[in-house]
Formats: structure tokens, C-alpha cells, sequence
């Protein structure tokens, strides 16, 4: 066997053992592309490929009660807090939440990761379809580019460790 073989190959062993090591110690991170960002929701998540697009990023992921999807903001849009009142402004305007029902307050992840957590209850003018509870976490990615983690149940089903589990996981990858 060559030297140049053997050099492949251990470099070969070395990034899947990287690779072992790194899902060990977080059997439930998930990484959101093209975004590059993940987060760790903890158990019982599924996670479902979507079709990639310029702002819709994949996997989504579902569980019995809630879905947590990332989408890519626009290339504009480098600033975390202009980024955040564009989003509210946007659910203001589509008429997903009014404008006083929306709650808006910093955060910064365990790897020193800031960013604008927005949250607020959509009320349907349609008496069976339920309401819905939404959470936009914003940040940048390695790009400077805006990302949306958004978190999305019922207002009865709403987990507050999965809020503080995106919070305090999400990061840049």
C-alpha cells in the first residue's frame, strides 16, 4: 500500500471518528441548510426533507404537537434588529398578528450567539381553525446573512423547554 493510501485513509478515519465523536455528544442536533445553523430540540423530533429554496431550508422538523422550521431571509437583511421589525411588520401586514400582540426580546445563545426572539398568538377569524402559537428566533449566520428559526404549535401545547432548547442551542455551523 502506497504512502499516499495510507495518508487517505487515515485522514479518512480521522474526520469519521470527528464525525462519531460529534453525534455522541449531540445525538439530536440538526442542521439546517442552506442556512448553516442548527440547534439541539431535544428528543422526539422527526425530521422531514423539504425542497430546498432561495428562503425555505431543510429538514422541517415535526413532532405531535409542533413544527420547527429555519428559513434564509433575504440578502438585505445583515442586521439582526431591522431584520426582526421587517418579520413583524410582514405578520402585521399579512395579518397573522396584530401589532400589539407581538412580543419582541433579545437573546444570546450558550455560544455567545445574538439575536431577536419574537413571539406572539395568531388568532383565526375562522371558527375551526385553531389558533396558533408562533416563535421567530433571528440571528446570522457565517455570511452575515439573517436566519429565522421559527417555532410553531398551539397555545395549549406551547413547551417551554423547547423555547429555552433554541435558545440556548442554536448556533452557527
Amino acid at each position: 500500500m502506497s504512502t499516499r493510501l495510507r495518508v487517505r485513509l487515515a485522514i479518512a478515519g480521522l474526520a469519521f471518528l470527528i464525525y462519531l465523536i460529534v453525534r455522541l455528544s449531540h445525538p439530536t442536533r440538526v442542521t439546517f441548510s442552506p442556512a448553516n445553523m442548527s440547534i439541539d430540540p431535544g428528543k422526539g423530533w422527526k425530521e422531514l426533507a423539504v425542497p430546498k429554496t432561495a428562503a425555505v431550508c431543510s429538514p422541517r422538523l415535526v413532532s405531535k404537537s409542533a413544527m420547527i422550521n429555519a428559513l434564509l431571509l433575504g440578502e438585505e437583511f445583515t442586521d439582526v434588529k431591522a431584520a426582526a421589525e421587517k418579520v413583524k411588520a410582514n405578520l402585521v401586514a399579512s395579518g397573522r398578528a396584530a401589532a400589539d400582540n407581538i412580543a419582541q426580546e433579545d437573546f444570546t445563545t450558550a455560544s455567545g450567539l445574538a439575536g431577536v426572539h419574537l413571539s406572539y398568538t395568531g388568532k383565526s377569524s375562522q371558527s375551526n381553525v385553531p389558533d396558533v402559537r408562533s416563535h421567530h428566533f433571528i440571528t446570522r449566520n457565517m455570511h452575515g446573512r439573517c436566519v429565522s428559526i421559527g417555532y410553531l404549535t398551539s397555545p395549549a401545547l406551547e413547551s417551554s423547554n423547547v423555547i429555552a432548547s433554541i435558545s440556548r442551542t442554536l448556533r452557527v455551523e
